[in-house]
């Protein structure tokens, strides 16, 4: 892939400074979830639905990197924290 080729990829997903009301539909994975894990997480946003190996999450941008930091004060791993899509309405 060609430089040219990423720029149209990246040119827009650089956005830690929205502090917008924009919500996103956030994946957050786990090896396993648990009650407690949900409970730390719907501190931050609104879990809309328990998966496989872990949440599904409305929250806005800003609530990521709090998210991690509470699980992590918890010595929770987390596997990965997927920004899937924004959501309308917001």
């Amino acid at each position: 892939m060609g430089k040219k080729d990423l720029e149209k990829y990246i040119q827009d997903i650089g956005t830690p400074r929205d502090y917008s009301d924009s919500k996103f539909l956030v994946y957050v994975e786990f090896y396993k979830p648990s009650k407690k894990l949900k409970k730390i997480i719907s501190e931050h946003c609104k879990v809309v639905k328990e998966l496989e190996f872990g949440y599904l999450c409305e929250a806005h941008l800003q609530a990521i990197p709090e998210i991690a930091r509470s699980l992590s004060l918890k010595n929770h791993g987390i596997y990965q924290i997927v920004r899937l899509v924004k959501l309308p309405g917001y």
